[in-house]
């Protein structure tokens, strides 16, 4: 009987690519303003425009976000949506969805988020706070 061994071997690669480390910074929170406190009524407020059936007149703006890196890039940036049992908040980019490329430079980059407001059931009257998350990603 004859054993017969073979042996065989592969180079494998790895590729990566080195990016400059970023810094995001909320410089203003979303401001909806005030809302009609009633179940099922919604407000989306936008850098051009505040409207919807819980809408109330009063002060509001966008959030204000500012990136910072050390060189050129091109990112995405992506908001993601807070859902519960009485509120739903839907963030909106520039672009009217939820993610955006954007070219970032060395002088850094702001952009801003709005979105969509959705008051499922009357709450206890008073301000209330939503967290929600932005990602911001190298293409």
């Amino acid at each position: 009987m004859v054993n017969v061994f073979i042996f065989v071997s592969v180079v494998g690669q790895v590729g990566f690519n080195l990016v400059n480390p970023m810094q995001v910074t909320q410089i203003r929170g979303i401001q909806f303003g005030n809302i009609l406190n009633q179940a099922n009524v919604s407000c989306r407020l936008t850098s051009l425009s505040r409207e919807g059936t819980g809408c109330i007149s009063s002060p509001s703006a966008v959030g204000e976000f500012h990136v910072v890196s050390s060189g050129d890039a091109n990112v995405q940036i992506r908001v993601y949506s807070s859902i519960s049992a009485d509120v739903d908040f839907y963030p909106l980019l520039a672009n009217q969805s939820n993610q955006q490329n954007y070219q970032l430079t060395s002088s850094g980059l702001a952009f801003s988020v709005g979105g969509d407001l959705n008051i499922k059931r009357a709450l206890t009257e008073g301000v209330h706070n939503i967290t929600y998350t932005v990602e911001v990603n190298y293409l």
